[in-house]
């Protein structure tokens, strides 16, 4: 066959240039099928690489916020709980001590001088439990908690102020020997709203501890 051309001006090699292409072309062929070849072999192992790196990293950032969480929770407990706590306590306290005892033994073992006495201490333990609640730092605590525990100082702050002005009322009443039922109306109104905003304050504290994993007992 080549002879067959070389007689019309065709040399041999200028037919061997001629089939040079298809030889690239053959030999590119045989590359990319290798290329595709290692693709095909690659693909498992790097599906498997991608899969080992995202759980390498969302197990590094679980631990990392664990950690976060670690050391927010030791950060209200070490400098904001046993604030609250005594907080707390002394709202209690107050009531227990110079309320009840002053409305349970009114007429029998409470003049009306005790009475006078012990609603005047009351209203300055509340103006000083107001003042000290307010006082109570929590920029430790991410935003989310930061936030509910704000809320829990402006119920409780609240709590403080209406308990404070059922006695200054009582105080009043009892210095103008007043004890109509109106005043009487007065004086319970405003002890229930302290109760309402105790219990919206401790429904805000009860939910940031809940979520820092903190026990009420620690």
């Amino acid at each position: 066959m080549i002879t067959s051309f070389i007689g019309f001006g065709v040399t041999s090699d200028d037919l061997e240039a001629a089939n040079e292409p298809e030889k690239v072309e053959a030999t590119a062929s045989k590359e990319d099928s290798k290329d595709e070849s290692k693709e095909e072999k690659a693909t498992p192992e790097s599906a498997e690489k991608v899969e080992a790196d995202k759980k390498a990293k969302a197990d590094a950032d679980a631990k990392k916020d664990a950690d976060k969480l670690a050391a927010e929770k030791k950060y209200y407990l070490t400098d904001v709980k046993p604030k609250v706590d005594t907080m707390m306590s002394l709202y209690d306290k107050a009531w227990n001590e110079l309320w009840k005892p002053t409305f349970e033994g009114l007429g029998t073992t409470v003049d009306v001088y005790t009475a006078y006495g012990n609603m005047k201490q009351l209203e300055q333990r509340y103006d000083s439990l107001y003042k000290t609640i307010g006082s109570i730092d929590g920029s430790g605590l991410s935003k989310e908690n930061e936030e509910k525990f704000n809320e829990f100082i402006t119920n409780m702050k609240n709590a403080a102020m209406w308990r404070g002005e059922a006695a200054e009322k009582a105080r009043k009443m009892f210095d103008e020997g007043n004890y109509s039922p109106s005043k009487f109306d007065k004086v319970k109104t405003d002890v229930s709203y302290a109760d309402n905003e105790m219990m919206l304050a401790i429904l805000a504290l009860t939910t940031l501890e809940m979520s820092l994993g903190v026990d009420r007992d620690e």
